[in-house]
């Protein structure tokens, strides 16, 4: 039996839906005793075997214990019926990648969410956890701008329940997928940090570091090609900044920035001695998001899809839309 409209769940009510993506279905919720409204996500793909509810018990309880001003809280998690969900805080400010749809950011505001960003990953990386899917749609923006990581393991409990008869498999958001995510190697700490060089060069130039078409074009530039040095792109931004860049974005994860913080601060450094500090990024709107279609033909969608990929495979899936932000929520507000 599914979670739907007028399930109790514990001390929550499920209301009405808010959004679905790639990793589940999310629905407004209340808590009776308290009178606040929250929100329930349920987890898409999960299978109700034993193992799999184990697998998902133990990525949601370390979720669960991350305390950070910069990471979305996980305030409860189970089952219903066999199906997984989780009650997650409630951020109602909109998503970073909302925000660049909407205008250009100027480099001061880049600085300060990337500030935030950086601080939330290099926490999670100090407890053995990796997010995976580090990209603009999953950072969603507080009330009072704070940056606030979403989504933390999700993608590793999609790629788990998804790949359990397969070995060597990735998953993740091509446009900002690292090097060995895409190969299906050892993933840690390091790949979050390609994933976070990549959204500072979009939010600083409007584009991406590799402006390819199709899935699988976008899968063999990380591997394969050099990306292209942001000023090209932004000729204001300089050539210390794409330095600092370009090393975020090697290929080889031992020869980027050792914290997400130390390349922020670099690139701070190097954006104050560009020659026009205070420019501002061409928007782009990102396409929208094919159904699930082989690798081979998927067009417009490397910015935005969620792809859980078995290496070597002629095909991966690739996801629905993402959820909007308002389908990330829980018990608080900030």
């Amino acid at each position: 039996m599914s979670i739907e409209p007028g399930t109790r769940l514990g001390q929550y009510e499920v209301q009405d839906l808010i959004g679905q993506g790639a990793m589940g279905v999310v629905y407004r919720a209340y808590h009776v005793p308290l009178a606040r409204t929250g929100a329930v996500k349920v987890m898409h793909g999960i299978s109700p075997d034993p193992d799999s509810i184990a697998r998902f018990r133990r990525e949601a309880q370390a979720i669960a214990q991350m305390r950070h001003p910069n990471i979305l809280n996980v305030f409860d998690y189970g089952e219903y019926q066999g199906t997984p969900y989780m009650i997650v805080e409630y951020v109602p400010g909109g998503s970073l990648a909302a925000q660049m749809k909407k205008g250009p950011l100027d480099t001061a505001t880049t600085l300060e969410y990337l500030d935030g960003i950086a601080a939330g990953l290099d926490y999670a990386h100090s407890l053995g956890i990796v997010h995976r899917d580090v990209k603009p749609a999953n950072i969603l923006v507080a009330r009072d701008g704070t940056p606030i990581i979403a989504d933390f393991g999700l993608v590793k409990l999609l790629q788990s329940a998804s790949l359990n008869s397969m070995t060597g498999a990735t998953t993740g958001t091509p446009a900002y997928m690292a090097p060995e995510q895409v190969t299906g190697t050892q993933v840690g700490p390091a790949a979050d940090r390609y994933s976070l060089a990549t959204m500072a060069y979009e939010m600083l130039t409007g584009a991406f570091p590799y402006q390819d078409d199709s899935v699988l074009e976008m899968l063999y530039a990380h591997v394969h090609r050099d990306p292209v040095a942001p000023s090209v792109r932004q000729p204001e931004l300089g050539s210390g900044v794409d330095a600092v860049i370009l090393r975020g974005l090697a290929r080889d994860p031992n020869a980027r920035w050792d914290s997400c913080e130390a390349f922020v601060a670099a690139l701070r450094t190097a954006l104050e001695a560009a020659p026009n500090p205070g420019l501002k990024r061409t928007v782009v709107m990102a396409p929208p998001v094919a159904a699930t279609v082989p690798i081979a033909r998927a067009k417009a969608s490397p910015a935005d899809a969620t792809v859980v990929m078995p290496m070597p495979a002629p095909e991966v899936a690739v996801a629905t839309t993402p959820m909007p932000v308002q389908s990330l929520a829980s018990a608080t507000v900030r």
